[in-house]
């Protein structure tokens, strides 16, 4: 597999729909989070859900993710 980056962190939910999202444009994503963050229900800083993308596609997703946000506001 492809060298994974870092896109975003944000909430598990929000992390979620991120992933479908991107997943819906064709972007392979794996989500990662803390074990500790899990069972305690620890949901943002450093306990906030990563969202990995591989190397090759992170310019795209973040494109993908601007224009998702510009569209919510």
């Amino acid at each position: 597999m492809a060298e994974l980056r870092v896109l975003t962190a944000r909430p598990s939910v929000q992390a979620q729909l991120i992933k479908g999202a991107l997943e819906a444009e064709g972007i392979v994503v794996r989500l990662d989070r803390d074990a500790l963050g899990s069972v305690y229900g620890l949901d943002s800083g450093t306990f906030a859900t990563r969202v990995l993308v591989p190397a090759v596609d992170v310019e795209r997703a973040r494109r993908l993710l601007a224009e998702l946000e510009s569209a919510d506001s």
